[in-house]
């Protein structure tokens, strides 16, 4: 038997372990509050694992490698947030592949809206139940056990390899990605950070934007109809802004017919009034897009003119739109690129399907095309946002199935692009 076969085997054989690996890692909340987060406890149980597989590893906090980084993003927290790296040294060592997934997941909600304990790691009827699921501790756990299986058939890789856990992804944070480059940096970095594993290899990120916007009366008011009043105004121009970002992604090839594109601008949050306070609205919305920041601001600046101009004559202050996260740059890896080749070709093999080398959802993707490597992808089993048990959404969840092939073809990857010690 060869040595991959006896890895895809011992896969198959100790599959519970990674299913129990993911199952106890969703029952540490690791909610992400945009200036402060709850990895700390997360990374102390992946140091245990990496650890466990003798691996060099270290905690560290993204501000300590960040200190005048053009692309630091303050107020996050990440001073106390810690990142997780563990170091697997080649014999050879001459390059290194870097397989990353983040710890943070969005906000829990409201847990009556969930069939599951959110933080009870449940495993039923071939799924893997709770918060970060799929968005994005799978990747987690992936890693661990996709080395652990290649070591425990006493296999030596040639190449270094470098799994890294980091924090602060949600939300537009960013700082824990940006560190892990400057602290390791690799030759291919591979973002599990992905979706439909089965059928896509993300080598494109898209760019874009969380945002929010307010409208508040310049008296106060006994009722929110003003406010309202002023949010369709607001609302009707968005709905042109996503628009205009809807067709030019139908022009972009990774982008085309795709979630992304119908999805290209997304209302996320919405308030008017509450109480006794009718006087004031809110809205937060995210886009998409592959134009630059200044090309897209440029747009934003002219609805900001717009809307004060109506707005001011219904008694109506309108204070522009607010950066809710960083600006995200549309970035693309070469779709020839060695490493891009071997990991589509590894994922057709273990998925029984043909990969698409297509785009990605806004993600810390286009940090690691930017401060890593170009040779960067994304690949892994997220769940869309519009589907039931999606990520960010109640009952998140993982199949098992497709979590163990993904799991296989992270392995394969690393023994054919790390190359076996004979």
């Amino acid at each position: 038997m060869d040595s991959e076969q006896r890895v895809l085997n011992y896969m198959d054989e100790n599959r519970q372990e990674l299913f129990e690996c993911l199952s106890d890692l969703l029952k540490i909340n690791t909610e992400n509050f945009i200036t402060h987060g709850n990895e700390a406890e997360c990374a102390d149980a992946v140091k245990k694992l990496y650890e466990g597989i003798g691996l060099e590893t270290e905690q560290y906090y993204p501000d300590d490698y960040l200190k005048g980084h053009p692309a630091y993003l303050p107020g996050r927290g990440t001073d106390k947030r810690p990142n997780v790296g563990g170091v697997y040294r080649g014999t050879e060592g001459n390059k290194s592949v870097m397989v990353a997934a983040h710890m943070d997941t969005v906000e829990i909600g409201d847990p009556k809206d969930w069939s599951v304990d959110p933080l009870g790691g449940e495993i039923r009827d071939g799924r893997i139940y709770g918060r970060g699921s799929c968005d994005n501790k799978f990747g987690l756990a992936t890693g661990v056990f996709a080395l652990k299986a290649i070591m425990e058939c006493g296999l030596r890789l040639r190449e270094n390899v470098i799994l890294s856990a980091y924090c602060d992804e949600e939300d537009g944070g960013g700082n824990g990605t940006i560190a892990s480059c400057v602290k390791y940096p690799c030759d291919v970095y591979v973002n599990l950070d992905a979706g439909n594993s089965e059928r896509e290899l993300w080598i494109a990120s898209v760019g874009g934007q969380a945002l929010a916007a307010e409208i508040r009366a310049k008296e106060p008011q006994d009722s929110a109809a003003l406010v309202v009043s002023g949010m369709n105004l607001l609302n009707e121009e968005l709905e042109k802004f996503g628009q205009a970002r809807r067709e030019e992604l139908g022009k972009n090839g990774f982008f085309a017919g795709s979630d992304i594109q119908r999805s290209a601008m997304r209302i996320t949050c919405f308030s008017c009034g509450g109480g006794f306070d009718m006087a004031h609205g809110r809205v937060q919305f995210s886009f998409y897009t592959d134009r630059t920041k200044e090309e897209v601001w440029n747009e934003l600046h002219h609805i900001e003119r717009r809307m004060r101009e109506k707005l001011d004559g219904l008694g109506l202050v309108f204070d522009g739109f607010q950066e809710v996260s960083r600006y995200f740059d549309y970035k693309y890896a070469d779709a020839e690129d060695p490493a891009v080749c071997l990991m589509a070709e590894c994922a057709s093999e273990t998925s029984g399907n043909p990969i698409k080398k297509t785009g990605a959802c806004l993600s810390d993707l286009f940090l690691y095309m930017e401060y890593g490597s170009p040779a960067s992808f994304g690949y892994g089993i997220m769940r869309d946002f519009k589907l039931y048990g999606g990520a960010h959404q109640p009952d998140e969840y993982v199949d098992c199935v497709d979590f163990l092939n993904c799991t296989k073809a992270v392995a394969l990857f690393l023994m054919r692009w790390c190359g076996i010690e004979k």
